[in-house]
């Protein structure tokens, strides 16, 4: 089968979320490994800077702000169109298109199958995130098209199949609940002493971490709040913060008002290569999404996954589709939302207890290595396409 693949992202990484880039990367190498030809289309905002088995080719765009993405959707619709007549396709596979109508276009005018990934609930996270009615009204309308007119939708969670039926008015048939993988070869367990040599920690303190993209449900409000009770209890406990994002300015300033600034490590965006020590480093990984004002819950957590695949024990609030492995499958503690003492009194008990971290932490890796790998992902994604008409 030979797929074209689109994706809106910056695969440089500097604007576009790391589990975004990571997404398109993973899936495209792992169709390409289970023996069909991908070519990835992207905005030309550099090139990617590790090797892939597949072939990339950059849409030209205008690279200023509004421009991209005017520049990116028009130009992508006639750079497919013309690698469509020249070499052909079976598949249009879209990774995160919100205002793009090329795919859908070429999709119907080459009798072409058009399949979409989607990530989360957008109208939800827009209001949350403070964006304008009339953005909201337009990624709604690219959205509508692009979801009606596709012959399948991947949803990485339940809820958002849900979601995007009631609002969109999409069938349910046309939807797949397919959830996020990692890289299970890449985050593994490593040796402790290399772990904290790479990353300069002490291996005498408690380290509680969490992984991604900031954005104002992943619930570190909370985290802070609860610290305040835990380095009463346990005083080496510390708190690292990996990753960047739009959201999150306060939170250092919020630290400082609970007077446990001295155990917080904010270390900001860091490399894809990094994560894996990161999670090893954390004696607890935490997903401490907020409750029913937030959204996050409508997403497939892939730091919860990392955190797995790294035998690292997980502490989660409930958010459907990834709570429900964790707390099924004995590889970490699922929690009420926006309750710093649940959080606190779960973290102190697992520090307090070596030997369930490392029995919830080896049973996560498993499961990931049996069921979560971006291998099984494509997989099911590759039978969804099969079988759709």
């Amino acid at each position: 089968m030979k797929l074209f693949v689109t994706f809106g992202g910056d695969l440089t990484g500097e604007l576009t979320t790391p589990g975004g880039v990571v997404h398109v990367i993973e899936v495209c190498n792992n169709i390409t490994e289970l023996g069909h030809e991908v070519t990835l289309f992207v905005p030309d905002y550099g090139p990617y800077p590790h090797d892939v088995s597949f072939r990339i080719i950059y849409v030209p765009i205008l690279n200023r702000r509004y421009l991209r993405t005017i520049s990116f959707s028009l130009n992508l619709l006639i750079w497919l169109a013309v690698y469509i007549m020249k070499q052909g396709c079976d598949v249009i596979y879209e990774n995160d298109i919100n205002y793009s109508f090329g795919g859908i276009i070429c999709g119907r005018l080459f009798s072409k199958k058009h399949f979409m990934t989607v990530h989360g609930f957008s109208p939800d996270e827009m209001l949350m995130g403070g964006h304008s009615w009339l953005r909201l009204k337009i990624v709604e309308f690219f959205q509508r098209l692009n979801y009606r007119l596709s012959n399948g939708l991947f949803c990485v969670t339940p809820f958002i199949v849900e979601k995007i039926h009631q609002h969109y008015k999409v069938s349910r048939n046309k939807m797949k609940f397919i959830f996020n993988g990692v890289n299970a070869n890449l985050c593994r367990p490593i040796d402790r002493k290399k772990v904290f040599d790479t990353l300069k920690l002490s291996p005498q303190e408690y380290y509680v971490g969490f992984v991604g993209y900031l954005y104002p449900w992943s619930g570190l409000e909370t985290l802070v709040e609860a610290a305040s009770e835990i380095v009463t209890e346990i005083p080496r406990t510390n708190f690292i913060i990996v990753g960047h994002g739009i959201w999150g300015a306060h939170l250092k300033q919020l630290t400082v008002k609970s007077q446990v600034r001295d155990h917080f490590i904010f270390t900001g965006y860091q490399s894809w290569e990094k994560i894996p020590f990161y999670c090893n480093a954390f004696d607890v990984g935490v997903t401490p999404y907020v409750g029913e004002k937030g959204i996050g819950r409508y997403r497939s957590s892939m730091k919860t996954l990392e955190y797995m695949a790294a035998g690292t024990p997980v502490i989660i609030t409930h958010a459907e589709g990834v709570s429900d492995i964790v707390g099924n499958c004995g590889c970490g503690i699922v929690i009420p939302p926006d309750d710093s003492s649940a959080l606190a009194d779960a973290i102190m008990m697992l520090i307090n207890d070596l030997k369930k971290r490392k029995d919830m932490g080896a049973h996560g890796r498993q499961l990931v290595l049996n069921n979560y790998t971006w291998k099984h992902t494509a997989i099911h994604m590759l039978d969804f396409i099969k079988k759709t008409q």
